[in-house]
């Protein structure tokens, strides 16, 4: 679909006073999408949790764009990007993660989504980027999009893995399910696994700022573990382990060193006109504790989480850790599938079968 000629797409640069008028149409598009209507549980983003996502030392400001209308000049369209290091088999590559395409609910079907996307791929292009990964739900149109403006920029977008379930952990069903079509089944089900666990172990307790060279260090192992991985950058998640948004257990040795931890970030989930707190979990490294300890981390995360308000968790599940001590701790699995895709601008040499994959979600 050609662009209606009412509406501007254009580059811009990212700044503070931006950040109340984008949250706001993000919010409205997702709140206005068919699928949410239907089902509920979609975010509800304060400028705190835009912040989170767009707000990193690293991030390039440069790289987002937006869609105007020309009549009123309202923006009525939005794409970010954030900046990543992308490693395929030790080799690290320069790539753009496109996040929260979202046009208002008044201005779809004017070819403002393909805009959009086409207009990031241009200036990611021109600012020397590899590459571009893409996350989409398989019961939604984003792939759609993604692969039209792929196909027209003659570029291969390729599948790098199909996630099939989410990981959720209830903490307040009742509450959670204002916000979540959830069937009295399903239902019954989560609030059979609603309690959480006493955590037996000494040590087990909140991330301290002084942990961050360990806590990078254990990430950085993952992204050098796994042959598709994101590889941490050290102010990032020093920045992002300091925001208020975020909870970050750790686990130590005998010797008082960190020796596993678990990060997630807070978001308001919505749904029929009600809001939830809820949290994204974010990064899990668990291969050095013992099943026990495992669980007890994922316990002090639902304690920790609790005292916040949080009625819950979730995130797709990569398989890059033991899921055991997870459902040992009542968090549960159930088929959702949410694709990974990378969009190939520079002829990234991509293997022909993927084993492992580490990504983080921020």
């Amino acid at each position: 679909m050609a662009l209606d000629e009412n509406y501007i797409v254009e580059r811009f640069t990212l700044e503070d006073k931006d950040i109340p008028t984008l949250a706001k149409l993000l919010t409205g598009a997702f709140q206005e999408d068919e699928a949410a209507k239907e089902d509920g549980a979609v975010a509800d983003l304060r400028d705190e949790n835009f912040k989170l996502i767009f707000g990193a030392p690293s991030v390039d400001k440069e790289i987002f764009v937006r869609a105007r209308y020309k009549p009123t000049n309202e923006i009525v369209g939005f794409l970010g990007s954030i900046l990543k290091s992308l490693s395929i088999d030790g080799k690290i590559y320069k790539v753009s993660l496109p996040a929260w395409l979202s046009v208002h609910h008044k201005h779809r079907r004017k070819g403002l989504g393909k805009a959009l996307g086409t207009k990031l791929l241009e200036v990611v292009k021109e600012r020397g980027y590899d590459g571009g990964i893409y996350f989409h739900d398989a019961t939604q149109h984003g792939l759609e999009t993604s692969s039209a403006v792929a196909r027209d920029a003659g570029l291969p977008m390729v599948e790098i893995m199909m996630m099939k379930r989410f990981i959720v952990r209830g903490y307040d069903v009742d509450e959670a399910a204002k916000a979540i079509k959830v069937g009295p089944l399903m239902k019954a089900g989560f609030k059979l696994f609603e309690r959480i666990g006493k955590v037996k172990g000494n040590n087990i307790r909140l991330y301290k700022p002084e942990d961050i060279d360990r806590v990078h260090k254990l990430s950085v192992e993952l992204a050098e573990r796994n042959q598709f991985s994101m590889v941490q950058v050290y102010e990032d998640l020093k920045w992002k382990l300091a925001d208020p948004q975020v909870i970050c257990v750790v686990c130590e040795d005998e010797n008082g060193k960190v020796k596993g931890f678990i990060n997630a970030w807070e978001f308001l989930l919505s749904g029929f006109g009600n809001n939830v707190l809820f949290g994204w979990l974010d990064t899990i490294h668990i291969d050095h504790l013992t099943k026990q300890e495992a669980k007890d981390l994922a316990n002090f995360l639902g304690h920790e989480a609790t005292k916040r308000g949080w009625k819950g968790l979730q995130s797709p599940y990569i398989p890059y850790f033991n899921s055991k001590p997870l459902k040992r701790a009542n968090f549960l699995f159930f088929p959702k599938k949410v694709g990974l895709y990378l969009l190939n601008i520079t002829g990234i040499p991509i293997p022909k079968k993927i084993d492992s994959v580490y990504i983080e979600w921020r």
